[in-house]
């Protein structure tokens, strides 16, 4: 005569051990899988910002074409390398007729509370290209003249109306600068050329 064993083990769920395990093993997988996944994520951020600073670059040639070898002066951009999209003296106010959307002052990884300000990237104001005689000696050099460059020294902008005896609002000091990229250690920087660097 045949008889069944019952088995002593509860055939409804796990004991403590195999939960334990099982947990481990998750988190094992998922130690792994996170430092992918952020360098993931930076690279598309580091690509998307190299994408709006060419924009850029692009839209620096049309305005000097279109201006006769001239870019925004000095008087039009104040003593401030970073402002409001929408401030009269902002770089992205002068080049709003070729720039269709504001996504293009906007990096992906940059500083978050200068979202609002429509613009988280920082210009240059340096002589050869500001100049009232022209740009042509920054076109000259064209891969060695900065242009734009990721924001990371300033946590508010110039405010449109009031009079600037100095360069603008005060850079953070360097324990509060923000770099948005490579591991939150580098920004990018364009150049005249149309070229990005990374550092």
């Amino acid at each position: 005569m045949n008889t069944l064993v019952k088995s002593s083990r509860s055939p409804q769920g796990f004991t403590l051990i195999e939960l334990l395990v099982t947990m481990a093993i998750i988190l094992i997988l998922a130690g792994l899988l996170l430092p992918a996944l952020v360098r993931a994520k930076d690279a598309a951020h580091r690509t998307a910002c190299l994408s709006n600073l060419r924009q850029i670059g692009f839209v620096y040639h049309l305005y000097r074409e279109d201006n006769n070898s001239r870019l925004p002066s000095k008087e039009m951009l104040g003593n401030s390398s970073y402002r409001k999209v929408n401030d009269p003296l902002s770089l992205p106010f002068h080049f709003q007729r070729y720039v269709q959307t504001n996504k293009v002052w906007l990096c992906p990884a940059g500083r978050k509370t200068l979202v609002t300000n429509g613009v988280n990237y920082a210009w240059s104001r340096a002589q050869n290209l500001v100049s009232e005689s022209g740009s042509d000696q920054a076109f000259e050099k064209l891969t060695t003249t900065t242009l734009v460059w990721d924001n990371f020294t300033y946590a508010l902008p110039s405010v449109f109306g009031v009079p600037e005896q100095t360069s603008g609002p005060k850079a953070v000091s360097t324990a509060l600068r923000y770099y948005p990229h490579n591991s939150k250690r580098r920004a990018n920087y364009l150049y005249f050329d149309g070229h990005v660097e990374t550092k």
